[in-house]
């Protein structure tokens, strides 16, 4: 009698997992699951995974209790092989059949290319999951990935931290097999401190009941939202809020099973340091969350820690000794920064090697002086603006070196606005160094000020061009010096300002910069500018795809000149607007009659008195009369009157095509006639390449 399908549990309990490890591993669980039942064909309902520091959980519901039946086909001889002359079998087909183990009546003949062949058809059962799963699950977690692997009792074995137990149930049953030195049974483990065990588990229901009875809140949603729960409760409490950092949320999440709310405080002294100061040393350092006054962003001296235990005086009073002991060698390392102005900071820079084949970062802080003052005056910038980006750019990676920022690496930038206020500096300038590390990451804030992003595009421009000077490129997954993020903070920020620049500019001003003192040649230089153009253009694809933007029409307006990647990015959201209208397809159609019989043609004036036709003579003019048109309609990225003005062109260019021979033998009105459906080709280049469009019937 066959079985119902039951629940599939599997539980990986282990050493304390890295937060970072937790989110990929469990959709790694939930992927990896899914591919491997669907190779042994057993359905199931749906798979939900959960995880703890200690366990990773995955739950199947509704496996199926047997494989699904399948019919197999085999191909044997051909039906002329089979039969000799006289009609009788031939050794063929029986060693044929016996070799599929049916009688030669059962074998049937199918037709394959025109030439019928035997088949031998079986219809093959199931294997029970039982047998399978031991097999299925022990692959489960082999096929897991993780950054940092170890090896247990074999290659083949790998996790990033040693494996404790295995539970493994099929409805009430044990799955039986073996992984990392550790063999699979119905026992778990509760909360390491509050009640760890062992206990026996019965079946899916009976597992969830046995961690909530045992300090476990297994549900990483749950917990989430009961750390959240507790932070506000306790915060209010001490008549504030809590600043929840989500980021930090999710990682203190992954690192408890039971949370509790520890509140704890510090000296009132300590608010004399720096705001970021204060914060980073508690979210980054200590992972608490601050204390913010009720009606304000400012802070309050208390902090909420997550214990993974049950409260105790002695938890509040270690987390205030840990900070207390942090906060006052932030104080020390801020008091003797202020020493000394910024500026001899900067002096100590020609001792710091940004990268052997680059030099120090005092030549590269030269590099982006002279690069911001090329990029401001391009864009026409005001003088004050490139002055203070100028002095910002002598400053901004002076607090490299100070006391603060080498203890607190993830506070330069921050310390360095710091101290160039202390130091007397323009507030823009010092704004624009804090700002010059800005976006941090996809989806980060931006510069705020003209002076932040000048220096902040000179930045990244510099580290791009002098890296793939250096034969430093992104390969696959590997990016070790995040050359794709510092692209993509580039395209962010042009976009962003609207500057009238494209990326191509903005990394050949960069990569002369670099030419001054490398010994490039001529050849090389070439190659790295088609390098890096090419490299920026694919991080603006990815800008465009993030806007929702067509494939299609990415390709088609970055296959022609643009003055800007945020008039670029204008004109492909025009099109994306009008991509199936009426007007678009008009413009499509005229497109590519110019261009089809123009594809090896090169440009050159059209001659009037060439002209003879009517229809030419009539393309010439509304040629004419459109192109000043169309411009000033892009000058004002009206790119709905662009597209009016384009569509002025059909008629004359179907009349042109209707009463016009261009491929004559004159050679001169040939040419002539090439050069007018040239620049009819290049006005609509001003746009998009049309060509490249999927249109709709």
């Amino acid at each position: 009698m066959a079985r119902d399908n039951q629940d599939l549990l599997l539980e990986i309990g282990c050493e304390e997992l890295p937060p970072r490890f937790i989110p990929e591993a469990l959709e790694q669980l939930q992927e990896g699951i899914a591919s491997l039942l669907e190779e042994r064909r057993l359905g199931y309902e749906r798979s939900r995974v959960w995880a703890t520091p200690r366990r990773l959980t995955l739950l199947v519901e509704n496996l199926a209790a047997c494989q699904a039946h399948r019919q197999e086909k085999v191909k044997g001889p051909p039906l002329e092989r089979a039969y000799d002359d006289a009609g009788a079998p031939t050794g063929a087909l029986h060693g044929f059949a016996r070799s599929q183990g049916l009688p030669p009546e059962e074998l049937t003949v199918e037709e394959l290319k025109g030439v019928p062949y035997l088949f031998a058809i079986k219809d093959l059962p199931g294997e029970a999951a039982e047998a399978l799963l031991p097999e299925v699950l022990a692959e489960l977690i082999r096929r897991l990935s993780f950054a940092r692997p170890m090896y247990w009792e074999r290659k083949e074995d790998r996790f990033p931290r040693p494996v404790r137990w295995l539970l493994a149930l099929y409805g009430s049953v044990p799955v039986r097999f073996s992984f990392a030195g550790v063999t699979s049974g119905e026992k778990t483990f509760g909360h390491r401190f509050i009640s760890p065990g062992p206990f026996t588990v019965e079946s899916a229901a009976g597992y969830f009941n046995c961690l909530e009875q045992n300090g476990v809140l297994l549900d990483q949603v749950q917990r989430r939202e009961r750390i959240r729960e507790l932070l506000v409760e306790k915060a209010a409490a001490e008549g504030g809020k809590p600043l929840i950092d989500e980021a930090l949320l999710e990682e203190v999440t992954f690192l408890v099973e039971y949370p509790e709310a520890v509140t704890g405080a510090f000296s009132r002294d300590y608010l004399e340091l720096p705001r970021e100061v204060l914060i980073t040393t508690m979210q980054v350092h200590q992972r608490y969350f601050p204390v913010l006054e009720a009606e304000s962003t400012a802070l309050q001296p208390r902090f909420i820690g997550i214990s993974n235990n049950l409260y105790h005086e002695n938890i509040r009073r270690g987390y205030e000794k840990v900070l207390r002991a942090r906060l006052a060698d932030a104080r020390f390392f801020y008091n003797e920064d202020r020493k000394v102005p910024l500026e001899s900071c900067a002096e100590q820079l020609t001792e710091v090697i940004f990268h052997e084949e680059l030099g120090t970062l005092a030549e590269k802080q030269e590099r982006l002086v002279n690069l911001v003052e090329k990029i401001g005056e391009h864009l026409g910038c005001p003088g004050s603006t490139i002055k203070r980006a100028r002095r910002a750019a002598q400053l901004c990676k002076a607090d490299l070196v100070t006391r603060m920022v080498r203890e607190f690496p993830e506070l330069q930038g921050v310390m360095g606005r710091e101290y160039a206020f202390l130091s007397g500096e323009d507030k823009e300038a010092a704004e624009a160094i804090r700002e010059h590390y800005l976006p941090g990451h996809f989806g980060d804030a931006l510069p705020a000020t003209p002076e932040g992003a000048l220096l902040s595009l000179a930045d990244r421009a510099d580290t791009l061009s002098g890296c793939f000077a250096a034969g430093i490129q992104p390969t696959g997954s590997q990016d070790p010096y995040a050359l794709r993020r510092q692209g993509q903070g580039i395209v962010a920020i042009l976009l962003d300002r609207e500057f009238e620049l494209t990326p191509a500019e903005l990394l050949d001003a960069a990569l002369e910069e670099h030419c001054k003192v490398g010994s490039l040649s001529l050849g090389r230089q070439k190659e790295l500018r088609g390098a890096l153009h090419d490299f920026l253009n694919q991080r603006l694809r990815f800008a465009l795809q993030e806007r929702g933007l067509s494939y299609d029409i990415i390709e088609a307006v970055l296959a022609v000149p643009y003055r800007s990647a945020a008039e670029l990015c204008g004109r492909a959201a025009a099109l994306e607007e009008h991509l199936q209208t009426e007007l678009l397809k008009s413009l499509s159609a005229a497109y590519i009659r110019a261009a089809n019989l123009t594809r090896r043609a090169a440009a050159g004036a059209v001659r009037t008195d060439l002209l003879f036709e009517t229809a030419e003579k009539e393309l010439c003019r509304a040629l004419l009369q459109v192109e000043p048109l169309l411009e000033q309609a892009l000058q004002r990225r009206d790119y709905r009157a662009a597209f009016e003005q384009l569509v002025l062109l059909k008629e004359p260019v179907d009349h042109f095509f209707d009463e016009v021979m261009v491929m004559v033998e004159d050679e001169l009105l040939r040419l002539n006639r090439l050069h007018l459906l040239v620049s009819v080709k290049e006005l609509f280049n001003r746009l998009a390449d049309f060509s490249l469009l999927q249109l709709g019937e």
